[in-house]
């Protein structure tokens, strides 16, 4: 009858030190990465920026000022949301390299700083 009762006895967890866990036991955490996407959109948009420079300084030389003047006004939004969004990679730490290569691409190839640049060196 002994071994009846014994079978039917729930049976005790051992004593775990830490949070329940039987000894030898391993927790597992799973870690999720930083995500990467603002580091990239930002070397994404300053890629189109320095397009849209490109193509704008092209059609000016056509003689299209309307259309280059769409084009410089894209390429300073596309721009400032590089330098923005490079800022936010770099603090956040959600893709820092791309995100400062995106930045400096995005304050180097901003139409208002070659304007700046080009005219402080032709000496006007």
């Amino acid at each position: 009858m002994d071994d009846a009762q014994d079978a039917e006895a729930p049976i005790e967890p051992p004593t775990a030190p830490v949070g329940g866990l039987a000894p030898g036991m391993t927790i597992i955490r799973r870690v999720r990465r930083p995500p990467r996407w603002p580091g990239i959109l930002a070397c994404i948009f300053s890629v189109l920026m320095l397009a849209a420079t490109g193509a704008g300084i092209q059609v000016a030389a056509t003689g299209d000022y309307a259309t280059s003047t769409g084009l410089a006004y894209a390429a300073i939004a596309l721009s400032v949301a590089a330098i923005l969004l490079g800022l936010v990679a770099f603090v956040r730490r959600w893709g820092r390299p791309a995100g400062i290569v995106g930045a400096i691409v995005a304050v180097l190839g901003n139409p208002l700083v070659l304007l700046y640049v080009l005219g402080s060196l032709s000496g006007s």
